[in-house]
């Protein structure tokens, strides 16, 4: 019956992207389930995403449906917002714009696995409701990684979609927690995706929807630390290994305490090796910089070799940005 399953799942996205062969992407917004706080809640309007000046900033192999990459990032962020059910900061809540500076999703394969980065830059500004007082301004990078073995998928088209839907889910609301979290210091519970079924979660299901995406989506460094030793196992585990990394990435930052570990020992696995680049970037000080550096030497896959060319020209993934709450610059 499972596999069953698996292959009803498999002609139902078939039939949704258009059958066999390449072809547009269709860019989902992750279902989540519903918020059900009344109270004491924050109100984060998050205004729809100003299209990118430069068009060839947006780079999706055999391009993507409408409504297009700004909109479903919007949608998907909003919806974070909202399911998370923040709250603290200004009583009267923020008002966030933003602008796509950058969408890319690149693709690769090794050793019978199908890989996918997505880059995103998001150029926001953040003010305060009642008086429009500015708050934050600055750039968002979100930065994810999804693997698919070939032989699992009907058809080279069916992976890319799966891979596009997992990266958007777990992009989308990492951004949403560092808005949220990381600068607007705001407290909200957990969220979790809702799946049609078993199977769908299993196909769909990105790094934040196991028991490391709490972590990773409340960005607390305590419970990242403790991810630290499935991090760095032996155990050959590379999903849970891989979240657990990504935890300590989005737990990791200039202004905090390195949480991955004394040695990180970067890993053979190509998978892993991209969340401990994005871990040693989001942390972002000389030491971890120069770990990037010495990496960039010696790596040999080419999406992971862009990745590291990319974190070197911005220094990193840190969080940095205009702040009136801590009233300094690059924090």
């Amino acid at each position: 019956m499972r596999k069953l399953g698996a292959r009803l799942f498999f002609l139902s996205v078939l039939a949704a992207v258009g059958g066999c062969g390449s072809g547009p992407l269709e860019l989902h917004v992750p279902t989540l389930t519903p918020n059900t706080a009344r109270e004491a809640v924050t109100p984060i309007d998050f205004e729809p995403i100003g299209a990118p000046s430069n068009p060839e900033s947006i780079l999706v192999p055999g391009g993507a449906e409408p409504p297009g990459p700004a909109a479903v990032l919007a949608s998907g962020i909003r919806s974070e917002l909202q399911a998370r059910a923040f709250h603290g900061g200004e009583a009267g809540g923020y008002v966030i714009k933003s602008r796509l500076d950058r969408f890319a999703l690149r693709r690769d394969s090794d050793k019978g696995y199908g890989y996918a980065l997505l880059y995103v830059d998001l150029r926001c500004e953040i003010k305060r409701k009642a008086d429009s007082a500015p708050v934050w301004r600055g750039e968002l990078r979100g930065r994810s990684a999804a693997l698919g073995a070939r032989q699992f998928f009907s058809d080279s088209h069916v992976m890319d979609q799966i891979l596009a839907d997992r990266l958007l889910s777990d992009v989308t609301r990492e951004l949403a927690s560092d808005i949220a979290v990381r600068i607007l210091e705001l407290s909200g519970k957990p969220s979790a995706r809702v799946f049609a079924d078993q199977d769908a979660e299993q196909q769909l299901a990105g790094v934040n929807d196991g028991p490391a995406g709490v972590a990773a989506l409340t960005q607390d460094p305590q419970a990242a630390e403790k991810l630290a030793e499935m991090a760095h196992t032996s155990v050959n585990d590379r999903l849970a290994r891989a979240a657990a990394w990504n935890a300590i990435a989005m737990a990791s930052g200039p202004d905090r305490p390195w949480v991955g570990g004394i040695d990180t020992g970067i890993d053979k696995d190509t998978f892993i090796r991209f969340f401990q680049y994005k871990a040693l970037a989001r942390h972002a000080t000389i030491p971890t910089l120069r770990e990037l550096k010495t990496a960039r030497g010696k790596e040999e896959n080419d999406l992971l070799k862009e990745f590291l060319v990319d974190l070197d020209s911005t220094s990193g993934l840190g969080l940095t940005g205009f702040s009136r709450r801590r009233e300094n610059l690059g924090l």
